[in-house]
């Protein structure tokens, strides 16, 4: 299942996510995208909607993933060319990493100053952010085990 919050010119998406390699890597996936409106040819304004742009126009993300050894939580500060780079580590990530991703998309600001997005960090709305942070931390905590383990527990 993925969730996902449009917040002005950016969208939270929070969901379930298998990393199929050599290993198995299960968990949360948190990102932050870009969005721009997407006008309706011959409609009227108002009828516009949105459009989520590609993984080329991602901006930021967490991998908060569990494999055969354990967890393997790790972020993505910035892409480039589409490409996400290389896994950072971050100690307080690893003790606490629910925490640690709700205090960086809090401060949803200067994460988009601090990953090449400032041009649209001005732009999102913190009350608007505020008033969805309990969602999105709700659906993180539900993404860390696949959905067929939700629906054996009757959820």
């Amino acid at each position: 299942m993925l969730h996902a919050w449009v917040i002005g010119p950016v969208i939270v998406t929070v969901g379930y996510w298998e990393q199929i390699g050599v290993e198995t890597e299960i968990g949360a996936r948190v990102e932050i995208r870009r969005v721009q409106p997407e006008p309706v040819p011959g409609a009227n304004p108002g009828v516009a909607g949105f459009r989520v742009l590609p993984v080329s126009e991602g901006i930021w993300r967490a991998d908060l993933f569990t494999g055969p050894d354990g967890p393997i939580y790790h972020y993505h500060p910035a892409f480039c060319d589409g490409d996400v780079g290389e896994r950072h580590l971050d100690a307080r990530l690893s003790v606490d990493p629910v925490g640690w991703t709700m205090d960086r998309l809090a401060d949803i600001r200067g994460l988009l100053a601090g990953s090449g997005a400032a041009d649209v960090a001005d732009a999102v709305p913190q009350a608007h952010l505020d008033l969805v942070l309990p969602a999105i931390r709700a659906a993180i905590e539900l993404s860390f085990a696949p959905i067929s383990a939700h629906a054996a527990r009757g959820r």
